[in-house]
């Protein structure tokens, strides 16, 4: 009984959703409106006129700068290395006081202790040019490669610089003192007459004529003749004196020229060269005093 009515609702349910669509397919669609009331089409707005954009220059763009070149950054402590250096002779002895330079990543020098040894800790690794010198070794240069953290033990053998022995001091210079001048034997006094000598030694036609008129000691006193030109005379270690007492004449003291007249006086010092020549027609006589040199001959 209950089940007949559960279908009987059913049934009724479905009849009527039919009934629904039939209904709503049966109706008439709607009419369409008039073309009056329809709104008219919306124009489009004209487009806005461009103007054309200035002609502007290109920019000019600055030539790039190199961004300033940073420092490298420092290495780690961990990457620290370090030399442990010993410097021996060929005989194996230490050598202290080595000047040891390292140039390279790190610049570092000191001079070797007296068992040999320099060590350079904390250098950065790369290469290094180690120059070894000193007054008793010979300069010695070598090139190594550090590793980072890496401590390297070094064993450098130099020879030692030959001594050369100074020259020997000079002997002084002795100078010894002036030797005393030689005396030569004393003489007799004079009193001569000179015209009566000059008469008595003419010279004639000879070249030249000396007669001597005294002799004492280191003065000696001569009457000099001239005819024909007189070679040269110097005394290295005496002076001398001429008087004209006759005729005329030219002199030549050391290449200069010079005249000659009665009376005239000439004194000639030690190193002096000199000469005369006869001028005219008379010869020349020359009284001459030579002081300074020992006479060999005294009168």
């Amino acid at each position: 009984m209950r089940n007949a009515l559960l279908l009987s609702l059913l049934s009724a349910a479905l009849a009527g959703a039919a009934l629904e669509g039939a209904a709503a397919q049966s109706q008439p669609a709607p009419a369409p409106k008039p073309a009056a009331q329809q709104p008219p089409p919306t124009a489009k707005p004209a487009p806005p006129a461009t103007t054309p954009p200035a002609t502007t220059p290109p920019a000019t763009t600055p030539p790039a700068t190199a961004a300033p070149r940073r420092p490298a950054a420092a290495a780690p402590a961990s990457a620290r290395a370090g030399m442990a250096i010993t410097v021996t002779d060929p005989a194996g002895a230490t050598l202290g006081t080595v000047s040891v330079a390292a140039e390279g990543p790190t610049a570092r020098s000191a001079e070797t202790n007296g068992s040999g040894q320099v060590n350079f800790p904390g250098l950065l690794a790369g290469v290094y040019r180690l120059r070894f010198e000193g007054d008793e070794v010979v300069a010695f240069e070598k090139e190594v490669t550090l590793r980072a953290g890496q401590v390297m033990s070094l064993d450098v053998m130099l020879n030692r610089a030959k001594k050369v022995a100074p020259p020997p001091a000079p002997a002084p210079v002795v100078v010894p003192p002036p030797a005393a001048p030689k005396n030569g034997p004393s003489g007799q006094p004079q009193q001569v007459s000179v015209a009566k000598v000059l008469e008595a030694e003419y010279v004639g036609k000879s070249p030249r004529r000396e007669s001597i008129l005294s002799c004492s000691g280191n003065t000696r006193t001569t009457m000099l003749q001239v005819n024909q030109p007189m070679p040269e005379r110097m005394y290295a270690d005496a002076d001398i004196v001429y008087y004209v007492i006759a005729g005329e004449g030219t002199m030549k003291l050391d290449g200069k020229e010079s005249k000659l007249a009665l009376n005239d006086f000439v004194s000639i010092p030690r190193g002096g060269s000199h000469s005369f020549e006869r001028r005219g027609n008379r010869m020349l006589v020359l009284l001459s005093v030579l002081g300074g040199e020992a006479c060999d001959a005294p009168k």
